[in-house]
């Protein structure tokens, strides 16, 4: 029920591979051992093998197969991707994602792209109404794989900026919230930009801004789901308001009894009392602004045999389907040592100017740096 209204949207991702304990010699037994992975992957979660039917509200499990492409870059390294934000939308099979695959359309997309370096991306894109961010980063699928023990760039009308908070500034911004018990580095770092979108919300005339969380229900259920768990189960969690235990109170109230509404028959019915009593207080001309964080998942833990990534991205721009769906959207993932948080934030045009204005951020940030000054750095 959860996949079928989920929105129509894509997950393109892409890890980073370089080639430095030179352990990728071969590329096509590379490309052998990734298919003979995926191929085990796809028997245990089978519905990625599939086809999208109808208009896209279901997938068929037809053991179709999974589109495996294989892209060889001759005359570049992979160093030049990791600088070029533009060059991020090549690693990844071409699709519009602000909308539905449409029938007969794969569910998930592999491409593989080779160096000169001897540098590897690995490019996947999933379709979101049939994976969430945990389905995609469960350990199991991971350890199936393992072969062996700065420019803002502008896309249309939105603007796509990476923000990345070094552990040290976590700290410090845990260290301020002394009336609240253990925040999280999710928490106050989620806080900080949505301080800095209400001042851009003021600027555009909106007196108000409504922050969601997205909340994996699995461990919120009673017993839990397993991790491995297919599909999409998530809720939002709306908040109103600036202060931090008002973020974490929005969290708490999707509980286990949030959770038995949706279940039975009656699941759609009680998906909808949820939203009713979740979205009762708010007005349609409130700025929304999605966060959605990866943290936790473990995505630079993803060893194929030749080491683990050195950096972990999206790979999407934003297209004129997408206006009005997701004009502001916040994604949060760790930093490569799992003690930093990376922001990958879009934001309409006009919203951005004033974001990138407010000093608390651009002295706590580093906005854009490049994957490989990552590494030189406290990360």
């Amino acid at each position: 029920m959860l996949d079928q209204i989920f929105p129509p949207m894509a997950l393109p991702l892409a890890l980073y591979y370089p080639n430095t304990a030179q352990k990728i010699n071969d590329p096509d037994s590379l490309t052998r051992h990734l298919k003979r992975s995926l191929s085990v992957i796809l028997s245990r979660y089978y519905p990625l093998a599939g086809r999208a039917r109808g208009d896209g509200d279901f997938s068929d499990c037809n053991d179709a197969g999974v589109p495996f492409t294989v892209a060889r870059f001759r005359g570049h390294n992979l160093s030049e991707h990791l600088t070029d934000p533009r060059s991020r939308l090549l690693l990844t099979c071409a699709v519009d994602w602000g909308t539905d695959p449409g029938p007969h359309s794969a569910v998930l997309l592999v491409q593989v792209n080779l160096f000169d370096c001897g540098g590897v991306a690995i490019g996947a894109v999933f379709w979101h109404k049939v994976v969430d961010g945990s389905t995609v980063s469960v350990k199991e699928k991971m350890a199936l794989q393992l072969g062996s023990t700065t420019d803002i760039h502008n896309t249309g009308r939105s603007i796509v900026t990476i923000y990345v908070f070094e552990r040290s500034t976590v700290s410090l911004l845990k260290s301020k919230l002394s009336d609240v018990e253990r925040p999280s580095a999710v928490e106050v770092v989620s806080a900080l930009l949505w301080k800095c979108l209400m001042y851009a919300s003021l600027a555009n005339g909106k007196s108000t801004s409504l922050l969601t969380q997205t909340v994996d229900l699995r461990r919120r259920a009673q017993p839990p789901f397993p991790p491995e768990c297919f599909g999409n189960f998530l809720g939002l969690a709306p908040t109103t308001t600036t202060l931090h235990w008002k973020m974490r109170d929005s969290i708490v109230k999707i509980d286990d009894d949030y959770i038995n509404r949706m279940r039975g028959d009656l699941g759609l019915l009680g998906y909808y009392q949820n939203l009713q009593n979740t979205w009762t207080e708010y007005s349609p001309e409130f700025d929304i602004l999605p966060i959605s964080s990866l943290c936790g998942h473990n995505f630079y833990g993803v060893d194929f045999g030749w080491g683990k990534p050195i950096w972990f991205s999206r790979c999407d721009t934003i297209n004129e389907s997408m206006e009005g769906l997701v004009w502001n959207m916040i994604w949060l993932v760790e930093t490569r040592n799992g003690e930093g948080i990376e922001a990958w934030v879009i934001l309409h045009h006009k919203y951005m100017s004033i974001f990138n204005q407010v000093k608390e951020l651009t002295t706590l940030a580093s906005i854009n740096p490049t994957p490989t000054s990552l590494l030189r750095s406290r990360f």
